[in-house]
């Protein structure tokens, strides 16, 4: 009896060993490769993933079983998983669609490779980092209706109240003043006129816009707590559900949405004037949330997010003063990933980056709120002789008691249809 017991053992032993080294060596070598039909779409495009799990081993794999791991936020139609052998060399090949429904950055991937023994007792996972993005670009509404042929955004003329020259804008020249530069000193109508002349020119001209976006969590979200994936998707209560703060079935912040609306559509509507528009924003950037990111698996655009070092470790979403189409791409890939944020208020950001504002621009903030340190920080930004302008997107709300600088407009902007209209005034 005892040697029977003892020939069972070793059988059993020796199936549990031989399942062992199936669950772990099925996994050598089986190699993943993704590729993605697009990786830059507009909201409501649908992209083709196509998977291969390639057995590159002289042996065969048994009992496979692959995941792609999709992030949420994009709808997607067919199988992302599988199961079956692999003979030695063979490929699987598997397909599955994507639908975006809303702008951001989404991970597919990784795929999680699964073995087990022929008894299923022993198992092991093997994760494979490769990781594709794909960037949903944020719409852009047409702002061109009913604005005059011929007529730019901004408009090109002298800025009276402005308190900086342009030197490239010779105006003429005049008698020497106790206190001017002898930098300006125009030596050749001196040398003819015997008495010290010097240069007049133009006050800067306005060519373009800043567009400066409010992306503070507390502007969003449940209760403003702005709380969310780190892909713009807040989390919402059933009251924020039902108030309409948030939509319950994608969890996005309509406020947020129409702010990031709004931004590219007037970033639009400037580009295509032939004029020049920088972005800043206090939000954070959805590639930053990825740890592929750092390993390298996932390369950022050039130059679409400007990080630089600032007091306290502050970096904004940023990028400089340009034109053409190539500037439009960024643009928009930067305002797809950008998300709410936590950290400076969008008057403490437009204080730090003060010294940095292009005089040249007109600052046009887009932001949920108007409230009192908004309104000072404008104050400081016209004694440095920057235009100011703000447009102000959702419901209604409390109103600052400080008056507005002179001359700074503000316009409502409480849907797309409002927008539409902004592309028949002057900014």
């Amino acid at each position: 009896m005892g040697a029977y017991l003892l020939f069972a053992a070793a059988v059993v032993s020796l199936l549990a060993a031989a399942s062992w080294i199936l669950a772990v060596t099925s996994l050598e070598d089986v190699k993943i490769w993704r590729r993605l039909s697009e990786s830059e779409v507009e909201v409501g495009d649908v992209v083709t993933a196509r998977l291969v799990v390639h057995n590159r081993k002289r042996r065969p794999a048994p009992w496979i079983f692959w995941s792609d791991e999709v992030q949420s936020g994009v709808d997607v139609e067919g199988e992302t998983a599988g199961l079956r052998n692999l003979s030695s060399g063979e490929k699987a090949h598997r397909s599955y669609r994507i639908h975006t429904v809303r702008r951001g950055l989404f991970r597919v991937g990784p795929v999680v490779l699964e073995s087990s023994g022929p008894f299923g007792c022993i198992r092991r996972v093997k994760v494979d980092q490769a990781a594709s993005f794909l960037t949903v670009l944020p719409q852009a509404v047409d702002l061109a209706r009913g604005w005059p042929l011929g007529h730019r955004p901004v408009h090109e003329v002298p800025r009276r109240r402005s308190l900086f020259e342009d030197p490239s804008r010779f105006q003429g020249i005049r008698e020497y003043r106790s206190g001017d530069s002898l930098r300006r000193v125009h030596w050749r109508a001196t040398a003819r006129t015997g008495d010290l002349q010097v240069k007049l020119f133009e006050p800067s001209v306005l060519e373009g816009i800043h567009l400066v976006v409010d992306l503070h969590a507390s502007n969003f979200g449940r209760h403003g707590s702005g709380a969310g994936d780190g892909n713009g998707r807040l989390e919402a209560g059933a009251e924020a559900a039902e108030d309409g703060w948030i939509d319950p079935l994608t969890g996005v912040d309509p406020v947020l949405e129409l702010a990031i609306t709004a931004a590219a559509s007037l970033a639009r509507f400037v580009l295509d004037g032939g004029q020049r528009v920088a972005v800043l924003a206090n939000g954070g950037d959805a590639a930053d949330g990825n740890p592929e990111v750092e390993l390298g698996t996932f390369r950022r655009l050039d130059e679409a997010v400007a990080v630089r070092g600032k007091s306290g470790g502050f970096h904004p979403l940023a990028l400089p003063a340009d034109r053409g189409a190539d500037h439009w791409r960024r643009i928009r890939a930067l305002l797809a990933r950008a998300t709410p944020a936590d950290g400076p208020s969008v008057a403490e950001t437009l204080a730090i980056e003060l010294p940095r504002l292009p005089r040249s621009l007109v600052t046009l903030v887009v932001t949920p709120r108007l409230d009192g340190a908004l309104v000072s920080v404008l104050w400081a930004l016209r004694r440095s002789g920057i235009e100011t302008g703000i447009v102000r997107v959702g419901p209604e709300g409390p109103l600052p008691r400080q008056a507005l600088p002179q001359d700074t407009q503000v316009w409502r902007v409480r849907d797309a249809e409002e927008l539409r209209d902004l592309g028949s005034r002057i900014l």
